[in-house]
């Protein structure tokens, strides 16, 4: 499996293995069963070495690796996803690094997901995700670093993590649903959802966990270094027919401009550094995962309904696009005015600077019906980071 990619579940367990331990530190294994929100429901939602089984999941970890086994019927409604993780202990070792491990891979029947672990200088990692999608359960290539190790890792999925400084290793404790009390001083502050402030002349940098965008609202966050993983996600009709394409535009700091879709998956080893999941062709998700956001000047991503889609694709799908970074930022960006007509929809401009910038623009191509060569023509992304719709290459997928 590439990153990004997605695959109906083959049995019910997945196993995690890594080549070498890190020297003076440990590598541990664990899960977090999230709600819709992404967030864990209480100390039932986390497996780990204090707490090896919850209803639906069950761990079993020895040497270089740990095997979770899932009871899917036993899964709460609630859950819609399993996030299994990997989080190194610097307790003893501060200097260590998920990279002495070399290489993890998540393997599930058939399915394998290999991440080459070289030149990493992250402390946690989301390595894949079991999912339910149409009532019925995938397995997602993920590979999301995080800097900040347990406390970073924690916190994107709503657990409190107490410092105890008798305690080298405390196991996180849960945050209850409802709205907690002030943390005392001992703890990190836990920041809280919030939308992205109006547009501004100058967009503030800001540091968050969660937002999602308006249309025409900016937000600006501070590079953190690694990939920058963009998914868009929608839902079909029926029985999930509906096939929709996620298209990234971009411009490097070179000049030189491209595109990474369905007919060219790109590379995260080479140039562009930008790589496609693949083709998913019915209801459900497409990945694409920026590696080297630092080589890139802008970005444009957009996305093409099929021409048997039908009209009104954008609008019954309900598509959404969500931008995650290394320090665990979410950003989501929501088709808020679905076009009946079009089949083409400019999501989301990047500026790559100092900062990244990123705008919800949801724009649509022409009007299917009476304009049907524009409403065939792509978005186009300029070399100074100006965009238009229905200007560009004609794509035409029945």
């Amino acid at each position: 499996m590439m990153m990004g990619a997605n695959a109906p579940v083959q049995g019910d367990a997945v196993g995690i293995s890594w080549l070498e331990n890190p020297i003076g530190a440990d590598l541990d294994i664990c899960a977090y069963l999230l709600d819709a929100s992404g967030k864990v429901l209480g100390d039932e939602g986390m497996v780990f070495y204090g707490q090896t089984q919850v209803p639906g999941v069950a761990m079993a970890a020895v040497g270089k690796g740990a095997t979770f086994q899932i009871d899917y019927a036993a899964i709460p409604d609630q859950i819609e996803r399993i996030a299994l993780c990997a989080v190194l202990d610097t307790d003893k070792s501060p200097a260590a690094d998920l990279a002495q491990a070399k290489q993890l891979t998540m393997a599930m029947g058939q399915l394998t997901f290999t991440i080459d672990l070289a030149g990493k200088s992250e402390k946690a990692l989301i390595i894949g995700e079991v999912y339910k999608r149409n009532g019925a359960y995938k397995l997602r290539a993920v590979g999301q670093g995080f800097d900040g190790g347990l406390m970073a890792i924690a916190t994107h999925f709503g657990v409190d993590v107490q410092a105890d400084p008798t305690d080298s290793a405390p196991p996180p404790v849960a945050s209850a649903p409802a709205p907690a009390p002030a943390p005392a001083p001992t703890r990190p502050p836990e920041p809280s959802p919030a939308r992205a402030p109006a547009p501004a002349p100058a967009a503030s940098t800001i540091s968050l966990k969660k937002v999602t965008l308006a249309k025409a609202e900016k937000v600006s966050l501070a590079k953190t270094g690694g990939a920058i993983r963009a998914l868009l996600s929608w839902e079909g009709r029926g029985a999930g027919d509906g096939d929709l394409d996620f298209y990234c535009f971009y411009v490097t700091k070179e000049g030189k401009s491209g595109k990474v879709y369905w007919k060219d998956l790109g590379s995260s080893d080479s140039f562009p550094f930008i790589a496609h999941s693949g083709d998913a062709l019915r209801a459900g998700e497409e990945a694409i995962v920026i590696e080297r956001p630092e080589t890139l000047r802008y970005a444009l991503f957009a996305a093409y309904s099929a021409v048997k889609n039908g009209a009104g694709s954008f609008g019954s799908y309900r598509p959404k696009m969500t931008l995650t970074d290394q320090a665990g930022n979410e950003v989501t960006i929501p088709l808020l005015n679905p076009n009946h007509t079009s089949y083409w929809v400019a999501i989301s401009h990047l500026s790559l600077g100092e900062t990244v910038d990123i705008e919800h623009i949801e724009t649509y191509g022409k009007n299917g019906f009476p304009h049907m060569i524009a409403a065939e023509r792509a978005p186009r992304l300029h070399p100074d980071g100006s965009w238009d719709v229905s200007k560009g290459e004609i794509e035409f997928k029945k």
